[in-house]
């Protein structure tokens, strides 16, 4: 979809706005499991805690700084979400939700776990 067509259609872009609180929210809450398990850590805060798994080595740096900035962007969505740009989120639904692919793939290896 063009961003455009995107920009055009209200309904898809609130739903894709929702879409990615939930995503990044599930990340985080499997990151707030993991950092408590393995790390012994408890975050100050959803940004933090993907920094602690990279600081442990259960995701590679790379990933997590990207994780990072989709945790800061879930917090604008949620918090200041009259100042999101509706084109930088069709940005990150066209380009960066594969961060969130490779994070499952990477948390996979460690645990030994064969995705479909």
């Amino acid at each position: 979809m063009t961003l455009d067509e995107y920009l055009k259609d209200r309904d898809r872009v609130a739903a894709s706005k929702y879409y990615l609180v939930v995503a990044t929210e599930a990340a985080i809450d499997i990151c707030n499991h993991l950092a408590a398990r393995l790390a012994k850590e408890a975050p100050d805060s959803y940004a933090e805690c993907f920094a602690i798994l990279a600081r442990e080595n259960i995701i590679s740096s790379t990933l997590a700084d990207r994780l990072i900035r989709m945790a800061k962007f879930r917090n604008l969505l949620i918090h200041l979400y009259g100042n999101v740009d509706d084109r930088k989120v069709h940005e990150i639904i066209c380009y960066n939700l594969d961060d969130l692919d490779l994070y499952l793939t990477e948390l996979a290896v460690l645990l030994k776990i064969d995705l479909p």
